[in-house]
């Protein structure tokens, strides 16, 4: 039985680039090179590229720009980030 071309279509994944500020498209881990261009402005224009490439975009839009003060990781204090072992060698990292 012969495959439905929509069933091969491959989805990509749309990518908000933080410190880059556009919209990137990713498929099978590889950013995707569409019409020259990597960095888009918008996602509905990073999606519409994605289209006439014949690849379905994802609703989802992945953001990688890092989350809000509130919510990071607090700092390791310098003395337990340099402690040392009872020979008197630093950790290894």
């Amino acid at each position: 039985m012969g495959r439905n071309s929509t069933l091969e279509t491959r989805m990509a994944r749309i990518v908000h680039m933080g410190k880059l500020g556009g919209y990137a498209a990713l498929l099978g881990g590889e950013l995707l090179d569409l019409e020259g261009c990597i960095l888009w402005p918008s996602a509905s224009a990073l999606s519409e590229a994605v289209r006439r490439a014949g690849h379905m975009p994802s609703d989802l839009i992945l953001d990688t720009r890092s989350p809000a003060p509130s919510m990071a990781q607090p700092t390791v204090s310098a003395p337990l980030a340099a402690r040392v072992r009872s020979d008197g060698l630093p950790l290894a990292a």
